[in-house]
């Protein structure tokens, strides 16, 4: 079977997390306070309309048969209907799933731009003060709070220098690049020390490995070196490291897209929840939770295929 079969166990395996996941989100939205019938029908709304909303939600009838449907409709790839726009979940989130992508994608690039020549210098001179001087700016970077980074990033290049917009997406491929400029900045500075640290830790492992002295030891030197035996190993390390970083991406674009006022996955979540809109804020947990798994299982195949030392088992 080999790699095939390894991905097909994966996916198999992926299912009752999913399960899971579904009634986790299932249950933690029944404590939320509040009645989304009664928010949707409004204050003044007579007894009869909020009972024949809370019937035609389902919500009249018991928690294990409001789930049994809820999953009854997700397997035929039917995501609910906000309570609020009524429109299809799906087209809620095909609608804002762009922005979301744009932002971790930037944020992506320019967090590996910062951490991997960073880590590089920190790994060649590590126990020096300009080791300690990166990884003393990075962790300081890691404290800061994603919102107040970005409120910052907004008062001083936003409001006060005017470079970038003060919100929205854009039309255009350059409106957008600018609008995804300091969100995905933002981000990037949240997520980049972690990469730091574990690139300089995978380069300071390989620089004292066996295979690399016997590179050296028949004639490899420079780029050379460095592109096939330090930055092909330790690349394999980085890649675990961004797929489980996926997760926290997630959670910071939500904060980060409610800062910058980005009609996102994550700013749609924030609106659902504090509307009690059931039905978008599982839709977008799915859509999340698919994600997290289909990176993960990506990155391991990347791996094995950078790295010969590790088999699929």
């Amino acid at each position: 079977m080999g790699r095939f079969g390894f991905v097909l166990r994966r996916i198999l395996g992926a299912i009752p997390l999913l399960i899971g996941i579904t009634l986790f989100t299932f249950i933690l939205l029944q404590l939320v306070p509040g009645d989304p019938a009664l928010t949707l029908a409004g204050p003044r709304a007579t007894e009869e309309r909020v009972e024949a909303i809370r019937e035609e939600l389902g919500l009249d009838r018991s928690l294990p048969a409001q789930y049994v449907a809820y999953v009854g409709n997700l397997l035929q790839g039917n995501l609910g209907q906000s309570i609020r726009s009524k429109e299809p979940v799906t087209s809620i989130i095909r609608e804002r799933t762009p922005v979301t992508v744009w932002l971790l994608g930037a944020a992506l690039i320019l967090s590996v731009s910062i951490a991997v020549p960073l880590g590089a210098h920190a790994a060649r001179h590590r126990g020096g003060w300009i080791d300690h001087a990166i990884r003393v700016v990075s962790t300081f970077f890691l404290t800061m709070p994603p919102f107040w980074v970005g409120l910052m990033l907004l008062l001083v290049f936003a409001l006060g220098a005017g470079w970038f917009p003060v919100g929205g997406f854009g039309e255009t491929t350059a409106e957008r690049l600018r609008a995804i400029a300091l969100p995905a900045f933002t981000l990037a500075l949240w997520i980049f020390p972690i990469q730091l640290q574990s690139f300089r830790s995978s380069m300071i492992d390989v620089d004292g490995s066996d295979y690399l002295q016997a590179g050296r030891s028949i004639g490899l030197e420079g780029l050379t070196l460095f592109r096939r035996y330090i930055l092909r190993n330790a690349t394999a390390a980085m890649v675990t490291l961004l797929a489980v970083q996926m997760g926290f991406m997630l959670f910071g674009a939500v904060i980060v897209e409610t800062t910058f006022n980005l009609n996102g996955l994550g700013d749609a979540m924030v609106r659902a929840v504090s509307g009690r809109d059931f039905a978008v804020v599982q839709g977008i947990t799915i859509v999340f939770a698919v994600a997290v798994i289909a990176i993960n299982l990506l990155a391991d195949v990347i791996v094995a295929a950078l790295d010969p030392r590790v088999e699929i088992q």
